[in-house]
């Protein structure tokens, strides 16, 4: 909890940072001597700290609050790009001086001196780590000294800030704004000081309070404001709460209030269209104690360099890709286990909300299915490459799976996730950006793999290209799928867009139909399916609506790493407002033929001498169409399924 009465503000910028976060502190913080938190008489400025002491950055005079009134959390609102690289720190926090922390955890081992640490979460890794302590931060070790909101050191002075303020301040109530409402003022013109985003366009309630607040791209037209009639602008806004708060009806922190002591742990994502994620759970994500509360929130550093950069140097590699365990369970999934991913970005016009879902379906050795779905919505995001790839980053980069077992363990999905802007792989028509994501070795090795991801968005094209998990299954294929639901608002084009490598050099081609207003997506699936057919290719839309595509007209060798193209790299409608696209990928393997499973050769269409030659090899060599009992194994029942198959024949 906060401490009641503090009367903290923040002011003009007078000193250039120095160190490596700006914070505010509680009242009963105290400081290091001789540092500027120790020499401040109201204790309520905006210092710089992280080299051993704090020095003072700003003061109370030109926000445009008085007395009593309490800043909860801060942001200056600078970051709208990043880096390319890997994702290292999505997030620095400090938590209330009052919070324990699960035992093993920095936070309890820091208990009960913990209140002004601030603390990282990494990239890939459940739980958190000890990024400052209070003595870097110049601040007493001492269970009163306690920090209420970072963020990385500050602009120049005369830049829009933006934070909240605490439930009941006095600015507040003389404007009739609450305290889970963003306010901003322009630093050292405190008349500036507006609402720039309202509770309800964040999913919450007036009597919600944010506790922590870190932005990425948002805009808001210039005067602090963001216009909820406005597709142009909005952001990604990512903020915690308090302990009391519930959330809108329906709403994730609404749901996680159910339960006492989870929501104020919470990490969450908001894209200011009414609605927020639960990105990262506080219990199981980043392993704090129940009833512990995230007092401050900032993004990692925009440095590479910084001790704590949100991205650091790097691309992903093929020594990144997991590899088939020595002792693996057979795999039951439908298609082949997917080691790595990347999503494409692509710059499209969107209408003024976009909806997205992401939904990642993984299989074991006993046939059991489990789907892990992140959804939002979103508004201005997608009119900027950078936002819409760190949207796709996040939302995947914070998917965990708990592992069956006594007792069970939380792990996460992708161990490493990498972001380019513009892309590095695939280099197309209106494509800007991809996101990559590299599945967890250690969920493979305890027996669950990634059998298929889907990507479903308003009118928002891209598309999902997968590799598969090295040393497994070596003829495998790559499908792409493709839904269309809804209903056009307007004239425009369904189009799937295919080069014949990867990487920048290629022949690319396309196939589009028109879309008319009033038509349903389905229908023009349909046709886009017609027309995929008539030109050479293989392409059907099943009774779920969904669309694989088997085969196009350009038909290289296998890759190198046993990926046969072409690649689609971009599919769904193109200013088409009304129709919901879903991008998909699976791997499969299995005969290039349509004949049966075991027409192995040419000539296609019979079954021969040929065929029976091909799978006995294939059986010796034990290459992953040749297992047709589908169990993992090369044994007699595969031999078994190939007699009956066989005997089968061909349909005519």
């Amino acid at each position: 909890m906060k401490h009641i009465g503090i009367g903290l503000v923040l002011a003009s910028m007078c000193a250039v940072s120095h160190g490596q976060v700006d914070f505010s502190h509680e009242l009963f913080s105290s400081g290091a001597p001789g540092s500027a938190v120790n020499a401040s008489p109201d204790q309520s400025g905006l210092f710089n700290g992280g080299l051993g002491t704090n020095v003072s950055v700003a003061i109370t005079n030109d926000f445009g609050l008085v007395l009593g009134d309490n800043i909860d959390a801060f942001d200056s609102g600078q970051y709208r790009s990043s880096p390319n690289g890997i994702s290292r720190y999505p997030f620095l926090f400090s938590v209330d001086n009052s919070a324990m922390g699960q035992p093993g955890t920095p936070i309890r081992a820091q208990f009960p001196m913990n209140g002004a640490d601030v603390y990282g979460l990494e990239s890939g890794v459940v739980g958190h780590l000890l990024a400052y302590n209070e003595t870097d931060m110049g601040m007493l070790t001492s269970p009163d000294e306690s920090i209420d909101a970072i963020d990385n050191p500050l602009g120049l002075f005369g830049a829009r800030v933006y934070f909240s303020l605490e439930s009941g301040s006095p600015t507040l109530l003389a404007n009739g704004w609450s305290g889970a409402d963003v306010l901003s003022v322009v630093m050292g013109v405190p008349g500036t000081i507006t609402r720039t985003i309202r509770a309800r366009d964040l999913g919450l309630i007036p009597a919600d309070d944010l506790d922590g607040l870190a932005m990425f791209g948002l805009e808001d037209g210039g005067d602090g404001v963001v216009d909820p009639a406005d597709p142009a602008e909005g952001g990604l806004i990512y903020f915690t709460v308090s302990q009391l708060s519930v959330g809108e009806s329906g709403s994730e922190i609404r749901q996680r209030s159910l339960t006492p002591g989870r929501v104020g742990g919470d990490i969450y994502m908001s894209g200011t269209a009414g609605s927020h994620l639960l990105l990262y759970p506080g219990d199981t994500g980043l392993k704090l104690f129940q009833g512990d509360t995230i007092d401050a929130l900032k993004l990692g550093s925009g440095d590479p360099l910084d001790p704590f950069p949100m991205i650091g140097f790097g691309s992903i590699g093929p020594e990144d890709i997991p590899e088939k365990p020595v002792n693996c369970p057979p795999y039951r999934g439908g298609g082949i286990p997917i080691g790595c991913f990347w999503v494409e970005v692509c710059d499209t016009v969107i209408p003024a909300n976009v909806n997205w879902e992401i939904v990642v379906k993984l299989c074991d050795a006993d046939g059991n299915v489990i789907e892990i779905v992140h959804g939002g919505e979103s508004k201005g995001v997608a009119r900027n490459a950078e936002s819409k790839a760190k949207l796709i980053k996040d939302a995947f980069e914070s998917m965990t799976f708990t592992k069956p077992g006594p007792p069970p363990k939380t792990i996460n999905l992708f161990k490493k996730t990498a972001k380019s802007v513009p892309p590095r792989n695939i280099v197309g028509n209106r494509i800007v950006g991809e996101v990559c994501m590299v599945v967890n070795q250690e969920l493979i090795d305890c027996g669950w793999n990634i059998d298929r991801v889907c990507f479903s968005f308003t009118n928002w094209t891209a598309n999902i290209i997968a590799t598969p998990v090295k040393n497994w299954f070596p003829d495998v294929k790559r499908f792409p799928l493709l839904a269309v639901e809804g209903i056009a608002e307007n004239d425009g084009l369904l189009r799937i867009s295919f080069i014949d490598t990867i990487g920048a050099e290629g022949v690319e081609s396309s196939f589009a139909v028109p879309v008319f207003a009033g038509q349903d997506g389905l229908s023009a699936l349909f046709e886009l399916e017609d027309l995929i057919n008539s030109k050479g290719g293989v392409a059907v839309v099943g009774d779920d609506g969904v669309m694989t595509i088997k085969s196009l007209p350009l038909e290289p060798p296998l890759d190198e790493d046993g990926v046969s193209g072409p690649v689609v790299f971009e599919a769904g409608a193109l200013d088409v407002f009304g129709l919901n696209i879903t991008v998909g990928a699976n791997l499969a393997r299995g005969p290039g033929s349509p004949c049966s499973a075991v027409d192995y050769a040419k000539p296609y269409g019979e079954l021969n001498f040929f065929d029976v030659s091909a799978f006995l090899q294939r059986f010796a060599d034990q290459v992953g169409d040749a297992d047709l009992a589908f169990d993992g194994s090369f044994n007699f029942f595969d031999i078994s399924t190939f007699l009956q198959l066989y005997a089968q024949g061909c349909p005519e």
